[in-house]
């Protein structure tokens, strides 16, 4: 059934702009207001505002008094606003934010910035094979072991899917971003993951991309780390690439 239909009279789709024009609709809005706004009601709004001053038999009596209430610490805001997963790992937006920085500064003063991208191998089967609980311990535990082997105060952890994660290297050349790469990834290799005593078989693959080398673009340096982690992965994964220079 269209409840659009054409063929009614316009009439009936248009306001009436005589009863506007009369000044009966905003009597009649002014009447509704009135009612609304009650001295009953408003008091009762201020005492809402005010929950350390209720008063036993007032609407807002089953709210028992001396509780604590919510409040959000700096702490709480940021962890919402710019990480994601654990403190430390930035979501997407602001890493970009921050790599768009990086860059800029970069190219002012001559100086390198590396993006590698981090691909965990397996993923997939892991949600298949061991369900959502081992796959959520798959993602934290990477999270905390990019975390751990980079340098905090200065190099940038991202996590841009389950299976995807984002290291921004300032003052890093492609040649350290390397190194880097292969370092984490034997560690990780040797690492014993495990839920419900059953070893969760997954490794990682690093595709790195470099300014000047690889452009100024954020994005594209984003973009063809991507493509070098992808290039790793269609071999067999557990290694690293450099992108193709630009």
């Amino acid at each position: 059934m269209n409840l659009f239909n054409s063929e009614q009279p316009k009439k009936n789709n248009m306001p009436d702009r005589t009863f506007i024009r009369d000044g009966v609709f905003h009597r009649q809005l002014s009447n509704v207001r009135n009612q609304v706004w009650s001295d009953g009601k408003v008091k009762a709004l201020e005492q809402a505002n005010a929950p350390g001053e209720r008063q036993a038999g007032d609407i807002f009596s089953h709210v028992r008094e001396g509780d604590e209430e919510i409040t959000l610490t700096s702490d709480d805001l940021d962890l919402i606003a710019f990480y994601d997963g654990l403190p430390g790992c930035y979501n997407f937006r602001y890493l970009f934010r921050k790599l768009t920085r990086e860059v800029k500064r970069s190219k002012r003063y001559n100086r390198p910035t590396s993006v590698v991208m981090v691909g965990v191998d397996g993923f997939d089967k892991i949600e298949l094979g061991f369900g959502n609980l081992a796959a959520d311990t798959v993602v934290f535990s990477v999270i905390e072991f990019l975390l751990a082997g980079i340098r905090s105060d200065v190099d940038m952890c991202g996590r841009l899917a389950d299976d995807r994660y984002i290291l921004v290297l300032p003052e890093t050349p492609g040649r350290g971003a390397t190194v880097l790469a292969d370092r984490l990834r034997k560690r990780f290799e040797e690492l014993d993951l495990r839920h419900n005593w059953h070893k969760l078989p997954v490794t990682l693959s690093f595709g790195v991309a470099y300014f000047p080398g690889h452009g100024d673009d954020p994005r594209e340096l984003i973009a063809r780390a991507d493509l070098a982690c992808e290039f790793v992965q269609s071999r067999g994964g557990n290694g690293f690439a450099f992108a193709p220079e630009a």
